[in-house]
């Protein structure tokens, strides 16, 4: 059987043909360590002419265009967020095709493999949803297969190879035994829940998280249509509270999918979550976040007051960027411009509520509007002396950016603090200096101060 790093020359779990690894013996009969030439494996080719003539058809959906037939999408949440009920909301709404969150779904039959919950509490939950969705449980029977991996729920294992001294991801009994129940159902949507459980191998090791993702694609391939692979996983700490990726382990798991979804709760709030697309490879059209809120009995459902929200009309984000800017002045707390620092202005002001996440979601985009902001006169830079005597520059509305809020400029800035969120507190009761005619832009290679990465 094929070990699905790609050692051998042959489609995963495929018609038993020889490995293409094969030691040669030189005349002493010790082994060399060069491998024997093997036939040359043939290669499909594209027909490249017919494209236009005879055109391949448009990637298909079993989910809006969020989670694609043929590829495998990753669902993404802490534990408790929600991604399990999600999942088993999409599974019925696809087996009745229901539109789901107000998405469209494909219909076609559902098979579920959970490796985390048992038996009891599965049929728990799909009474919720069943209940929630107005569905006849009958009727369900009839297009969704849920299995109760939880006994014995890993899909692929590590295994050493002995001759070569590598370890690599193995598929197990319970996968072929998978793989024969897909072949038989022959479901439009198979849910795995999730990868903590069926993947007994190195999450960091890339090898192994490609060879494990590849072998659920080719559990797709089994159905004459091409079902979609539903992957959940678990997101590390750091992510839920908003740094790093919303996966664990290596980046092959992003790099695989083709597709990754992200539910995350809303901060200071849990019963709110947002399901955001954060990979899409096969449509050239982003969806919009939808906003989630938990309604009775765990079922996620469209937040209606955060859409009645975003219906009416916003003030632009950089005017949300100077409100926030305008608290830190006044508490005479600092943002430094220099994108190093470690209070700089994407680590100070993307914590706090009314940040513009959703415009500016990564760090250079912000950075690029304050430096718009600064060329339009509305921020510039401001000197002032922290507690060790050292002199930093901060960012600071003028009046022409306080104006733009429609506030006044005041007439004497707050003394610096040094209490929580200050990280760069001056001496008690001293007032930042005039502003300076410093370098233009947020941030440079070359720094005025000794420091680049202290606190400023």
């Amino acid at each position: 059987m094929l070990d699905s790093d790609w050692t051998q020359c042959v489609p995963p779990y495929g018609d038993g043909r020889e490995p293409c690894r094969k030691s040669v013996s030189d005349s002493t009969g010790v082994d060399s360590g060069f491998l024997e030439p093997q036939p040359l494996a043939d290669l499909p080719r594209v027909d490249v002419a017919g494209v236009i003539d005879n055109p391949s058809p448009p990637p298909a959906f079993v989910w809006g265009s969020m989670v694609p037939c043929g590829h495998v999408c990753l669902l993404s949440g802490h534990g408790g967020s929600g991604k399990s009920i999600l999942a088993l909301q999409l599974a019925v709404a696809v087996a009745m095709g229901l539109p789901l969150l107000g998405v469209p779904t494909r219909l076609g039959r559902v098979l579920v493999f959970s490796g985390e919950d048992a038996g009891p509490l599965l049929r728990h939950r799909l009474a919720v949803v069943c209940r929630a969705l107005d569905v006849n449980p009958h009727a369900l029977n009839e297009r969704l297969v849920v299995l109760d991996a939880t006994e014995n729920p890993a899909l692929g294992m590590e295994t050493l190879d002995r001759e070569t001294g590598r370890r690599h991801i193995a598929p197990t009994a319970i996968y072929e035994r998978l793989r024969e129940i897909v072949t038989e159902h022959q479901p439009a949507l198979i849910v795995v829940d999730n990868a903590s459980d069926c993947y007994e191998g190195d999450e960091n090791d890339r090898s192994q998280v490609r060879g494990f993702v590849r072998s659920l694609a080719f559990l797709s391939r089994q159905v004459d249509s091409h079902s979609a692979i539903l992957l959940l996983t678990h997101t590390p700490k750091q992510a839920v509270r908003g740094w790093g990726e919303s996966y664990s382990g290596s980046t092959a798991w992003h790099n695989s999918a083709r597709a990754r979804l992200s539910l995350t709760p809303t901060k200071d709030d849990e019963t709110r979550l947002t399901l955001t697309l954060d990979k899409m490879n096969l449509a050239p059209l982003r969806r919009e976040p939808l906003r989630l809120v938990r309604s009775h009995g765990g079922v996620l459902v469209l937040d209606e007051g955060a859409q009645d929200a975003e219906d009416e009309p916003r003030e632009p984000p950089t005017t949300n960027l100077l409100r926030l800017l305008a608290d830190f002045n006044r508490r005479g707390e600092h943002v430094s411009p220099e994108q190093s620092a470690r209070n700089n202005a994407w680590k100070m002001l993307r914590q706090e509520d009314g940040f513009p996440k959703h415009t500016y979601r990564a760090a250079g985009p912000l950075f690029a509007a304050m430096r718009e902001l600064e060329r339009q006169g509305v921020i510039e830079r401001a000197e002032y002396v922290n507690a060790h005597r050292k002199r930093y520059e901060q960012w600071f509305l003028t009046a022409k950016g306080w104006a733009e809020i429609g506030e006044s400029a005041p007439t004497a800035l707050t003394a610096p603090t040094s209490g929580v969120g200050a990280l760069d507190a001056g001496p008690r009761g001293g007032a930042p200096t005039a502003p300076t005619s410093g370098r233009r832009g947020c941030g440079g290679i070359e720094r005025a101060q000794e420091g680049a990465t202290d606190e400023q």
